[in-house]
């Protein structure tokens, strides 16, 4: 983990993410791949909010500075990137999944 006084960021296993989700009550999920990679399956309750759109800091700029964000992208390619750019934005606390969604064993949805 790497944290400075005013941003602290994690790249973690998929067990570890997972606990961080289940022990965590205010925080917000989201998944910077794009709606098509979205639709075909994503983790519960994620919201989509794609990198590699030209609105990303628009799409999370309405989000609280302080309060978790949990990342993830497909491979953990994407998702660091935003983290950096989160961090530019003001936001505090970043835990990413290592690995991205093709790591996840847990439960996911697809949006038909």
């Amino acid at each position: 983990m790497r944290s400075t006084d005013r941003f602290s960021y994690a790249k973690v296993d998929a067990g570890t993410f997972a606990q961080v989700l289940a022990d965590s009550t205010d925080h917000v999920l989201i998944d910077v791949r794009t709606p098509g990679e979205h639709a075909k399956g994503h983790l519960p309750g994620a919201i989509n909010r794609s990198f590699l759109s030209f609105r990303y800091g628009r799409l999370v700029r309405d989000l609280d500075r302080s309060t978790l964000v949990l990342l993830y992208c497909h491979t953990c390619h994407r998702s660091p990137l935003a983290a950096r750019r989160m961090k530019r934005m003001g936001f505090r606390r970043v835990v990413d999944l290592e690995g991205g969604f093709r790591r996840w064993p847990g439960p996911t949805i697809t949006t038909p």
